[in-house]
């Protein structure tokens, strides 16, 4: 797989998974058109190596053939690669003689040769304009959901999605299995997270982008579990689908055609596709018994992320019992956004937060909701206001209040 666009001055080419004879075609069609254009130059090429996974060799004879019918028309090549691919980002400054070539480790260091910019990985929030300037190299995931009815995530992303988009399911494909006593949407396992992921286009330098119609509430649930499997090239769409629409871009109605993954096929050479590497970060989140110490010790500053109402315990429709954890805060999560459903500028998050906060430090705080859904939601709030190190508490109500011996405050 193969994604192609420009960056800067020059062509970027980031190859996913196998490269295949089709891939290189593509990008031969790409050069060809720009280089056709009136007064064009010889192309710079930015080209990616770090997530392919192996080539075929119609690509090899393709690429000979190649650049003996187009070695003028390179300027220079950098390659970005790790070692696995030296004697190929070896040949290529053979191939392409007549161009200068040089090879790096690092994307800062061969877009600084090339003199564009670095673009480095988003981290909390993109806006759609950003998402739509990369139609083929980011991967989507539309994560919309509604509490109490498991289709209708699925029903809005057949009616319209944002194209390329993956659809991801709360219950079955961001939470794992429910013992009656973990809560509604324990933590999923993450190699079975990390492979369904990887199957769908997400590798190690892969921009990840997750939307909801809720403000983010369920998209940021994707990523926090991103982050806590060590891939942090994961944003939401801030103002999700309502801005996306309102800005007149474009959806996908039924089946997308483009959001396929990762498909091996032909000949390989080299290691064997690997899918998402996982480095789970512990510190991350804290299990129920922190919860229970903390009671006594006072370690932690707990925040409910739930609605004022059910943070009191009135009107509780989905847990077996309504309150809150005692010493816990209330911050309802949708106080992240303004009024037209975008995060609220990181300075007034900061002020909001540190006034909540009080003089703790963020590693102190732990953030919990009903399921460990929403919870996410004020860690991603946090995150952009520069306030780092929060954990989550995955259990949260449903799992506290599943216990009749744990206390309850109202």
């Amino acid at each position: 797989m193969i994604s192609i666009r420009q960056h800067g001055s020059a062509i970027l080419a980031t190859i996913l998974g196998q490269f295949q004879l089709s891939d290189f075609q593509e990008l031969e069609a790409d050069i060809d058109a720009r280089c056709a254009q009136p007064g064009a130059t010889p192309v710079d090429l930015l080209i990616d190596l770090r997530d392919m996974a192996s080539f075929t060799v119609d690509v090899a004879w393709e690429e000979l053939r190649y650049t003996r019918r187009h070695i003028h028309d390179f300027h220079r090549i950098a390659v970005v690669s790790h070692s696995q691919w030296a004697m190929w980002s070896a040949w290529i400054p053979r191939a392409f003689s007549d161009a200068e070539v040089r090879t790096f480790d690092t994307m800062t260091a061969a877009a600084a040769w090339l003199g564009v910019d670095d673009e480095r990985p988003h981290r909390t929030v993109v806006s759609p304009a950003q998402l739509a300037a990369h139609p083929r190299d980011w991967v989507v995931f539309d994560c919309r959901h509604t509490l109490g009815d498991k289709e209708a995530g699925h029903k809005a992303y057949e009616a319209g999605h944002i194209p390329g988009a993956h659809f991801m399911d709360l219950d079955f494909d961001l939470a794992g299995p429910l013992t009656g006593t973990n809560g509604r949407h324990p933590l999923p396992d993450p190699e079975a997270l990390a492979q369904r992921l990887g199957t769908l286009g997400v590798l190690q330098n892969t921009q990840v982008v997750a939307y909801d119609d809720a403000g983010g509430a369920f998209a940021s649930r994707l990523w926090w579990l991103l982050r806590w499997i060590g891939h942090d090239s994961v944003a939401v769409l801030d103002g999700g689908m309502q801005r996306w629409q309102a800005e007149n871009r474009p959806l996908v109605v039924g089946p997308d055609p483009h959001a396929q993954g990762i498909v091996s096929e032909g000949l390989p050479i080299g290691p064997e596709p690997v899918g998402l590497p996982i480095v789970l970060q512990h510190d991350t989140w804290v299990p129920v018994e922190v919860i229970e110490e903390n009671l006594t010790q006072r370690r932690y500053l707990v925040i409910d992320a739930r609605t004022p109402e059910r943070f009191r315990g009135e009107n509780e429709t989905l847990d077996r019992v309504g309150g809150h954890i005692p010493g816990a805060l209330n911050r309802y999560y949708r106080e992240n956004l303004d009024a037209e459903g975008n995060f609220k500028t990181a300075a007034a998050l900061r002020e909001e937060f540190n006034r909540l906060l009080d003089g703790h430090a963020p590693t102190t705080v732990i953030s919990q909701c009903g399921s460990g859904v929403t919870a996410c939601h004020n860690l991603l709030g946090m995150e952009i206001a520069g306030l780092v190190g929060a954990k989550l508490y995955p259990g949260s109500w449903s799992e506290w209040s599943a216990d009749a011996r744990r206390p309850v405050a109202r």
